[in-house]
């Protein structure tokens, strides 16, 4: 029924002007403000991307839409995505789109999450979604700011055991690859870890960190120099650890003895925090739990300015379960 081909700098001012159309654009998070030189860049530098790449979606030989793969994260194994059908004649068909794409995210790609978002009112396809398979996750939900409005943004996740299990797993189409040459700034060797035993090049390195942090949760000033040795000599912490990006102190992260788990990065990359998390994980196990002291499990305390360890740890799976405020 349906064939997916990439997408060539030729189809640039087709694709901009299904984006800019009136149909389209009421259900999109963004507004498009550039012309067709733009667009043809951003097809050609797409190519290049780690975690996006995008197809036109054919129907009997005429290409009718666009579909896209986004925050593609092979480490934790999900990615959320987005579709339209651009030519109105088709737009009914949008319904048969879906299940062709998870299949191969889940086939393909390895994926075993799959999250979306959709505009509140754009109720067409909440319920099209759950028809596949999706559940609602409103620990994800958020506000979008569009067109000077305030506008909520409903998330849902499709796991790849309720996809199996459902009566659209049946559905397979190819989706090319040929031009994706997607390059990375990190891989999951480009990281290291070294364990905090207090010699001075360690509390040089951790007073340096602390001055570029951008998030804090613990302190409002910088200490001194001597008051942050003493505080590095008596470590206070469960395990503390130094970490390198590319041969380069990059930040810290440790273990309290309450199972919490503080992590600060000055480049703060989701899919880095992501890396360092599961390390972090897989070599160490909570301390069994005390009753009102500590918990069974390791959990993260987040400033609620530092997005991208907010996205990391939704992407990991893990459960908002609390707010904290100071007073």
């Amino acid at each position: 029924m349906f064939t997916f081909r990439e997408i060539e700098t030729s189809d640039a001012e087709m694709i901009l002007n299904w984006r800019a159309s009136t149909r389209v654009a009421k259900y999109m998070k963004t507004e498009v403000a550039h012309g067709v030189q733009e667009q043809e860049q951003w097809i050609v530098n797409s190519r290049e991307c780690a975690d996006f790449y995008h197809w036109l979606i054919v129907y009997q030989e005429k290409p009718v839409g666009y579909i896209s793969l986004n925050e593609y994260n092979p480490v934790v194994k999900t990615a959320s995505w987005g579709f339209y059908i651009g030519e109105e004649e088709h737009a009914g068909l949008g319904g048969l789109v879906p299940p062709f794409f998870y299949r191969f995210c889940f086939s393909m790609l390895g994926i075993e999450r799959i999250d979306a978002e959709m505009l509140y009112f754009n109720t067409s396809v909440i319920d099209l979604h759950q028809l596949h398979g999706y559940e609602f996750t409103p620990e994800r939900d958020r506000i979008l700011k569009k067109q000077g409005k305030r506008i909520l943004l409903v998330a849902m996740s499709l796991s790849k055991v309720r996809f199996e299990e459902g009566k659209f797993n049946r559905f397979t189409a190819d989706f090319p690859t040929s031009q994706w040459h997607k390059k990375t700034n990190s891989s999951p060797k480009e990281f290291s870890l070294e364990e905090v035993t207090g010699t001075e090049n360690q509390i040089k390195a951790l007073y340096q960190l602390l001055e570029r942090r951008e998030h804090s949760i613990s302190h409002m000033q910088m200490p001194s120099l001597e008051k942050h040795r003493q505080f590095v000599q008596n470590h206070p912490y469960r395990k503390w650890w130094l970490v390198k990006v590319r041969d380069e102190w990059d930040g810290t992260v440790y273990l309290t003895k309450e199972n919490s788990v503080g992590i600060n990065l000055y480049k703060n990359d989701s899919l880095l925090l992501c890396k360092i998390i599961q390390e972090i994980k897989t070599a160490n196990e909570p301390l069994p739990a005390i009753s009102s002291v500590r918990p069974g499990f390791f959990y993260v305390n987040v400033a609620p300015q530092n997005i991208p360890l907010q996205n990391a740890l939704a992407d990991l799976g893990a459960k908002h379960t609390q707010n904290s405020y100071r007073i």
